[in-house]
């Protein structure tokens, strides 16, 4: 990805032009549930996608001309960029991969089981209720059997199975191999996402050399600006991508698409 070229004003008027074809898109594919599982999966994971697009076009809808620029924020922008990105390879994992039929039931059982995991832990903060409990066995034996049924699942080894019944994992595979499967080199995601990842969190890359490195204190700079400009940067690349894939289940989109819009995706 050749990200970090674009001043701020041309990666945010790029962005923003991606975005709202993207909840045209969404809007426009809205209610259509009908359709296969996947489909009302994409149409759930995509207005997610949009939404959280809409955040991220508030948080850093700067005008640059100002001469005093308040409430500069990258670090903030760097999480939603982040989350964008989680959610386009959900969608893609669950909506666009290319797999048999077996495998897709499979991927959707193993987010049950994990998911089924996760609300069990949460809720044993707050609650002990015997009767709670004993529908909690009978739920957990439930998905446990959905995934033990699969023939996919049935097919991978007994570490492997082990693994995935304690519900600590969402995937069968890993962020990179998911961009690997539309192409992408997976040490640039790997760049990226520890990149982002680092300034998110409170870690030493995130806060070390602050002050000097004239970065997040909320007001304008030029390193503020760049990294805003490549969060935007990153992030469109990725709504391109579910633009182009929601397009492959609702095709009859295009037509209502401009020159313009249908230019955004190269089509």
């Amino acid at each position: 990805m050749g990200i970090g070229d674009k001043k701020f004003k041309v990666a945010f008027k790029d962005y923003c032009r991606t975005l709202n074809l993207a909840v045209k898109i969404s809007r426009l594919g809205a209610g259509r549930y009908g359709e296969e599982d996947k489909v009302v999966w994409g149409c759930i994971l995509f207005t997610k996608l949009c939404t959280t697009g809409r955040s991220l076009r508030k948080l850093l809808d700067h005008d640059v001309s100002k001469e005093y620029k308040l409430d500069w924020d990258y670090s903030s922008a760097f999480s939603l960029t982040r989350n964008m990105m989680e959610c386009y390879q959900t969608l893609f994992y669950l909506c666009f991969d290319d797999v048999l039929d077996e495998e897709l039931k499979a991927r959707k059982a193993l987010f049950n089981v994990h998911d089924y995991y996760s609300r069990k832990i949460f809720f044993s903060f707050v609650s002990n209720d015997i009767e709670i409990e004993r529908e909690n066995i009978e739920m957990e034996e439930l998905v446990l059997n959905q995934l033990k049924e699969n023939n996919f699942f049935k097919s991978l080894s007994e570490q492997q199975k082990n693994q995935y019944l304690k519900g600590k994992n969402a995937f069968f595979i890993s962020r990179e191999e998911i961009e690997e499967k539309e192409g992408m080199y997976k040490n640039d995601f790997r760049y990226w996402y520890k990149f982002l990842s680092s300034n998110v969190h409170s870690y030493p890359m995130g806060f070390f050399r602050m002050i000097d490195g004239d970065r997040g204190t909320g007001v304008h700079s030029e390193v503020e600006e760049k990294y805003s400009a490549m969060a935007l940067e990153l992030v469109t690349v990725y709504l391109i991508r579910g633009c182009t894939n929601m397009l492959s289940f609702f095709p009859d989109i295009k037509e209502k698409m401009s020159p313009q819009e249908k230019q955004l995706l190269s089509i």
